[in-house]
């Protein structure tokens, strides 16, 4: 088992101390959510709330747009999936993970707040973002963006999402970038065995989660709307058409070898990806940049691998 980097030890500790995800139940862990995570950090990233319809239903789906200082015009965009098990998450609590974005990888970032489990299981989230991305390629000149330069991107069950939007939109996606993605619906990697009690998110919640976001079970692991991952439904043919992809993985992380299985799968099937693993990082760590260097360092290094798509 990988040793979680001291320093993100102590920016662990000194979170607060709280109750696992799936001990709290959906309302109470939504209520400590919004407690914990929410408010808009500080920055000079602009922001602008819209709403993108759905098809077929009365209803919209909300979006957050950040576009950095003197961004030109038409500038690259990313539409970002957040994360918290398809069950937690909104654009608030998502709001300093989506500035960082943009201001990252010089981008217009289309944060989206998709409908959650249970109340709304697969597919309601993926529509949603697909949706959304369809919106963004379709309103380029509207947003001020290149409509051949629309990628996506998500957090742990939102670079699911993310991923699978980029394969089943009606609209070209030109990068993918995932942060510690949530893709095996059976927990049939090692690292969920080996980091089953890890910080911040543990097997127990991660069952917890996908058994919501399964309508409680009811929809099969096979299911090839649940993941892009070969042994959970998917198949290296539907990759063959996957953009390039940055896949960030945790060491400390139950989610680290669905990330790098996903990695392996790009690879096998054609793709262009590039991993960036981090050994003594735990889940979530990007969000722990003001306080631990090493995930600032992960940040930079993110620049690096996303440049400027002009």
């Amino acid at each position: 088992m990988t040793d979680l980097d001291p320093a993100f030890e102590r920016a662990v500790a000194e979170l607060p101390d709280t109750p696992a995800w799936h001990e709290l139940g959906v309302e109470r862990a939504r209520a400590l959510e919004a407690e914990v995570f929410s408010g808009s950090a500080d920055g000079d990233v602009g922001t602008a709330d819209r709403a993108v319809e759905r098809p077929g239903d009365d209803d919209a789906t909300p979006v957050r747009l950040y576009r950095p200082p003197a961004l030109d015009e038409p500038a690259p965009a990313l539409v970002f999936a957040h994360g918290g098990g398809f069950v937690l998450g909104t654009l608030d609590s998502a709001d300093d993970l989506a500035r960082r974005l943009a201001a990252t990888t010089g981008s217009v970032v289309v944060s989206v707040d998709y409908r959650l489990a249970p109340e709304h299981p697969c597919p309601a989230g993926l529509a949603d973002v697909t949706t959304v991305v369809e919106w963004t390629v379709a309103s380029a000149d509207e947003l001020g963006v290149d409509p051949a330069q629309v990628g996506v991107a998500g957090s742990s069950a939102g670079a699911n999402l993310a991923a699978m939007a980029a394969l089943r939109a009606d609209a070209a996606v030109d990068i993918a970038v995932l942060f510690y993605p949530m893709l095996d619906p059976t927990l049939g990697g090692a690292s969920h065995a080996e980091h089953a009690d890890a910080p911040l998110l543990t097997r127990a919640d991660i069952e917890w989660f996908w058994r919501l976001y399964r309508d409680d079970g009811a929809i099969p692991v096979d299911d090839r709307r649940l993941s892009p991952l070969p042994a959970a439904g998917g198949g290296p043919s539907s990759l063959a058409d996957s953009p390039p992809t940055v896949v960030v993985t945790a060491g400390c992380d139950p989610l680290r070898d669905d990330g790098a299985r996903y990695a392996d799968a790009l690879t096998d099937a054609g793709g262009t990806v590039e991993r960036r693993h981090y050994p003594g990082a735990p889940h979530g760590f990007l969000s722990l940049a003001d306080t631990v260097p090493a995930a600032a360092d992960a940040w930079e290094d993110l620049a690096a691998a996303v440049p400027a798509r002009r």
